[in-house]
């Protein structure tokens, strides 16, 4: 997935994964991982059941409408 820049003013994917897993601990690997040349994406595994997922997505929702790096 992709964060969008304008909202989020996501600069360190890194910082991104870590906030995240430390607030919610959903564990996603930056996009900065796998090579990836910009900073506002992230991946994650779909191995959990789809309850589980959607659970998660819920967390991480919630920690994005106030997350924002300065």
């Amino acid at each position: 997935p992709k964060l969008d820049p304008a909202r989020f003013n996501i600069t360190d994917d890194r910082r991104f994964a870590r906030d995240l897993l430390h607030a919610t601990r959903i564990l996603v690997v930056p996009g900065s991982g796998f090579d990836y040349p910009d900073s506002n994406h992230f991946r994650l595994v779909m191995l959990p059941q789809a309850h589980e997922l959607r659970e998660a997505m819920g967390r991480m929702a919630k920690f994005l409408e106030t997350y924002r790096q300065a």
